[in-house]
């Protein structure tokens, strides 16, 4: 690919002139974007609460949910990203993304088949929450996406838990991502704050 095609896509989701995304609601600063994108998809995360989407648990599955959660702020919703990107290293180069995130997703299945406790669920949800970050299949919003499909996961699966994403740091899981090419045992120790029983209530 020319590299003059590269920086015409990678500028096809900016708004002309700016570093700020594309968007439906007509916003042209990127903290007010930040701020209409967190109570849009919080009412929305709300929303699947009551009505989780119905899915296979596979790419479709996935999209299906980044599509519910961004389709009133991007036209990109539900779309794999055709750029490349990194953050503090490379994610998956867009032409394999497909690929990389079938291939995920099936051993994620076949992997749950293996767990029988606690620890396993902990050490696989850890994994996979790690495995589908770095494959990063969207423009944006793909740690939301990713933590729904999981919480969506454990509701389906495992009727003795729940995912509780408030219990765990954000702070650590960011440096969980970022170091996991190591291990995964800070986000194990996050995802063991977050799987609590299915009938733990919140204290108020």
């Amino acid at each position: 690919m020319e590299i003059d095609e590269i920086v015409a896509r990678w500028n096809s989701y900016f708004i002309p002139g700016t570093n700020v995304l594309k968007n439906k609601l007509g916003i042209t600063n990127n903290e007010e974007l930040k701020q209409a994108e967190a109570d849009i998809t919080f009412t929305k995360l709300a929303e699947l609460y009551d009505n989780p989407i119905a899915g296979n648990f596979d790419s479709e599955h996935l999209k299906a949910i980044h599509r519910y959660l961004f389709e009133d702020i991007y036209s990109f919703a539900g779309e794999i990203r055709d750029v490349d990107m990194k953050k503090d290293f490379y994610f998956t180069a867009h032409q394999q993304i497909a690929d990389n995130l079938n291939t995920v997703l099936e051993e994620m299945h076949n992997d749950f088949t293996k767990c029988n406790y606690y620890q396993d669920y902990v050490t696989f949800l850890a994994e996979f929450y790690y495995d589908i970050l770095t494959v990063h299949p969207f423009r944006e919003g793909n740690g939301r996406t990713t933590r729904e499909f999981l919480r969506e996961f454990v509701l389906k699966y495992l009727p003795d838990y729940k995912l509780r994403w408030s219990k765990m740091d954000k702070d650590k899981l960011n440096e969980g991502i970022k170091y996991g090419f190591a291990g995964k045992s800070l986000l194990e120790l996050e995802m063991a704050k977050g799987l609590v029983p299915r009938d733990e209530t919140l204290k108020i």
